[in-house]
């Protein structure tokens, strides 16, 4: 599976989290310690907000740790929100559309997980996307899928309600088409001003998540802040980090977290 991480908090360049810890998003990329798969080569993207609405986008298929252009970028770029994420694929093409982050407006999103039964329930899910979103799908992934099906559901107004109702209609699917395969996900979503993750199963074995406070080089670090969730911990200081229960949503905002149970809409 895939590993990803999403940064909020005083500008820093990205390099401070991406390369600049004990177990950055980059050593993930080469050996992750809490995932299915310990490589995660088949791509990365990286997605920041500046001083317009909408988002940079910088995705390659290369592997994360072997591309000289997102080092570069990383020393340059400044950011107080970004998103990160390194690709294990699941079943679809390595492709530069089917990396994450995926953007549309000023809305980001990225994923790490599965729709059991994609390749089955895939046209299903597609004729559920409103004309609006569809336009903007790129790729073949279920995780671009999922976000403009939560687009169409609402994510804009409300992003839980949208993804409640998202998870909802995609296992009324899989019920309706006898899968077996799990539903599992962890996911992220962003305007530029909020930070939204979600960890979530139908088997009870969601990917794990957490959210935390890792020392960066900010000018203006304030101690206990809330500034990364992410897959797994991004340095080694146990006391620097709270998981994510089963089923469990976050918002962040301005260095806080609430939690919400996750519980998808029929």
């Amino acid at each position: 599976m895939c590993r990803w991480m999403a940064y909020g908090g005083p500008e820093i360049y990205l390099k401070d989290v991406l390369f600049e810890q004990d177990n950055s998003l980059i050593k993930q990329s080469l050996s992750a310690r809490e995932s299915q798969w310990s490589t995660n080569g088949d791509g990365f993207g990286v997605a920041w907000y500046g001083h317009k609405s909408t988002p940079g986008v910088f995705k390659d298929i290369l592997p994360a740790w072997n591309d000289s252009n997102l080092l570069s970028l990383a020393h340059q770029i400044e950011s107080g929100l970004f998103f990160a994420h390194v690709r294990a694929s699941s079943g679809t093409s390595v492709a530069r559309n089917n990396c994450h982050p995926f953007s549309v407006h000023e809305w980001s999103f990225m994923h790490n997980g599965q729709i059991g039964g994609w390749t089955q329930l895939r046209q299903s899910i597609e004729a559920l996307i409103s004309p609006e979103w569809y336009q903007h799908r790129q790729g073949t992934t279920d995780s671009e899928a999922l976000f403009l099906l939560a687009l169409t559901l609402g994510l804009k107004r409300d992003p839980i309600l949208a993804m409640n109702r998202a998870l909802g209609a995609i296992a009324e699917l899989m019920k309706k088409h006898e899968v077996l395969e799990p539903m599992r996900l962890s996911a992220a979503c962003s305007d530029g001003k909020q930070i939204w993750g979600f960890r979530y199963a139908s088997d009870q074995h969601s990917p794990s998540l957490y959210y935390g406070t890792p020392t960066t080089h900010a000018k203006d670090h304030f101690p206990g802040q809330i500034n990364t969730i992410a897959s797994e911990p991004i340095d080694d200081e146990a006391s620097h980090w709270c998981a994510v229960p089963e089923n469990t949503g976050l918002v962040w905002t301005h260095g806080r977290i609430q939690t919400f149970a996750i519980t998808p809409m029929h």
